[in-house]
Formats: C-alpha cells, sequence, structure tokens
C-alpha cells in the first residue's frame, strides 16, 4: 500500500543549548510543515551544515562554548553565501548581535512570539 509523504516546507538546523527551547522551537516548525535538525553544539552544527543542505539556520547566540558565533565565523571564512539564511536567535541586544548580524538573514529576539518565529522562518525559505 503507498503512503501519503508530507512534503516538508524546507530543512532547518537548529543550534541551541537549551533543551527546552529545542522542543519548543523543532515543535512549532515542525506543525508548520518545516523538517528540523537540532544539535547542542557548534561543532556539530557545523559538520551538518558542511555535509547536508539546510534551507535555514536558527543559531543561537548566546552559548557557552561554540555556538552561533562560531558557525558564522565559519560560514564566513567558508561559506559566506549560506549567511543569508541565517536567523540568529538570542536574548540580548549588545554589540555582540550587531557584529554577528551582519549578513545574515535576520534576528529573532528571545523570548519570542510563535508567529513571529515561523513567519521569519517563512521567509527565508521564500527567498530561496
Amino acid at each position: 500500500m503507498f503512503r501519503l509523504l508530507k512534503r516538508t516546507k524546507g530543512r532547518v538546523l537548529l543550534l541551541d543549548d537549551d533543551p527546552s527551547m529545542q522542543r519548543l522551537v523543532s515543535t512549532l516548525l515542525k506543525r508548520k510543515g518545516f523538517r528540523v535538525d537540532t544539535f547542542f553544539t557548534g561543532r556539530e552544527a557545523i559538520q551538518a551544515i558542511d555535509s547536508d543542505g539546510y534551507d535555514v539556520l536558527l543559531l543561537d547566540l548566546m552559548m557557552p562554548h561554540e555556538g552561533g558565533l562560531t558557525v558564522i565565523r565559519h560560514l564566513r571564512a567558508k561559506n559566506p553565501n549560506l549567511l543569508k539564511r541565517v536567523l540568529l536567535l538570542t536574548g540580548s541586544t549588545d554589540a555582540v548581535i550587531s557584529s554577528a548580524s551582519e549578513g545574515v538573514a535576520g534576528v529573532v529576539q528571545k523570548p519570542f512570539e510563535a508567529p513571529e518565529l515561523v513567519d521569519a522562518v517563512k521567509r527565508v525559505t521564500e527567498r530561496r
């Protein structure tokens, strides 16, 4: 018997060191038809980015080790075109964000409303 395959709206890489934030974001996006892969470290995320194709990269900036800044530095050095697919997730509004956000698709401030996050992800996938 044939199974109906649900077509995804796009692949999302989520880098966040908070398991509850990973669950929340994954659930929100999966309900809207996105496929979400989650990672706890920048090193894991970089390996996935280099080997798989992602439509959107959601990166938490404020992580203790190898967070979103590590990934952004890697992208700037190795694949700057991917920066236009990056959405930064952060609760901070300091100078780190302004320098990190240069060339990226956008910034989603924590705490965020569900529609705000989903709309930001949709905008990035629609630009491709």
